[in-house]
């Protein structure tokens, strides 16, 4: 934590030494500004509810870097490319909502997530452009923002849809490609989402670092518009349907899907029936939380970057 701070500190200083613009530049608002960041990401569906469970399980990393362009005193409009993890485990979720059972709520031992024991994990890109409205004015200048200044931000992005599970037997090591084969009636492998569209909304604090840079601190809810984050959402198939539905008896993908579409047997439970409940027919969520370094960039930073010149060698 240290190192980090260190750092944040170093090119903070840094960006100020460098920054060599005139007095009368600096009178002038600057349009564009880059950022980067890291945090935690986590998922709200069958195998985790945020509600229930709340945010400390169920945790991946992320990885995030955008721009964004000024429209006014309050709005503008960024674009974001992110990379995060989300990721469920019935045993898991089902073992804690047993031991952490909050008051008023049903018993522990009535979480079906433990009989089930399904689990997955997933890494995705996500591309987002996105709304952000500042509560508080800038006028003027870059340099007079307020020092501390919240938002809220929304708007569309897509995300690739890639869960993973692994094997019995192979804890961690999650290899099954879930998105390859057939677990469920209601998502045929042809028609599996293997992108979906999301809508983000959320807040953040906007906070003055130095002349050039803001640190930003960010949480935001991302909306789908399907149940397939998890490779649950509906009932069991019978043993039949999926030894049908994957290539047929003595097909690679058939002996793979048998093993991970009813794992309740792992966990000392009789199998699932055809007709049981596997999942709840509502669209699943996940959430990003990050803070980041956001740079406000010179006025001719497009015209540099774009500049033929640039990429023509010089000779002296």
């Amino acid at each position: 934590m240290r190192k980090i701070t260190f750092i944040l500190c170093l090119v903070i200083a840094f960006a100020d030494i460098a920054d060599a613009q005139s007095f009368y530049s600096r009178r002038r608002d600057r349009l564009w500004m880059g950022s980067y960041g890291v945090g935690f990401s986590t998922y709200h569906g069958d195998m985790h509810d945020v509600f229930y469970d709340g945010l400390s399980s169920a945790l991946g990393g992320t990885l995030t870097g955008g721009i964004r362009r000024k429209f006014g005193s309050q709005l503008s409009l960024r674009l974001d490319l992110s990379y995060y993890q989300i990721g469920g485990d019935d045993a898991e979720g089902g073992a804690n909502a047993i031991i952490n059972r909050p008051a008023g709520r049903a018993s522990g031992e009535d979480d079906t997530r433990f009989v089930r024991n399904l689990n997955f994990r997933s890494r995705n890109l996500e591309l987002s452009l996105m709304a952000v409205l500042n509560l508080i004015p800038v006028d003027g200048s870059y340099t007079r923002r307020p020092i501390v200044n919240p938002y809220l931000l929304f708007g569309i992005g897509r995300s690739q849809n890639r869960p993973k599970t692994y094997l019995p037997g192979d804890e961690g090591n999650y290899s099954i490609n879930l998105w390859e084969i057939q677990t469920e009636a209601a998502a045929p492998v042809s028609s599996y989402p293997k992108s979906v569209t999301v809508i983000p909304f959320g807040i953040g604090l906007r906070i003055k670092a130095s002349r050039q840079i803001d640190i930003l601190l960010e949480g935001a809810r991302r909306f789908t518009f399907t149940d397939y984050l998890d490779d649950i959402a509906t009932e069991y198939p019978s043993l039949q349907q999926v030894i049908d539905w994957n290539g047929g008896p003595g097909s690679e993908s058939a002996n793979i899907a048998v093993q991970v579409y009813d794992r309740s047997v792992e966990g000392g439970f009789e199998a699932r029936q055809l007709g049981n409940t596997r999942g709840r027919e509502n669209n699943d969520a996940y959430y990003i939380f990050s803070i980041k370094l956001e740079f406000y960039l010179p006025d001719n930073f497009l015209t540099e970057l774009l500049s033929p010149s640039r990429r023509k060698p010089k000779f002296r």
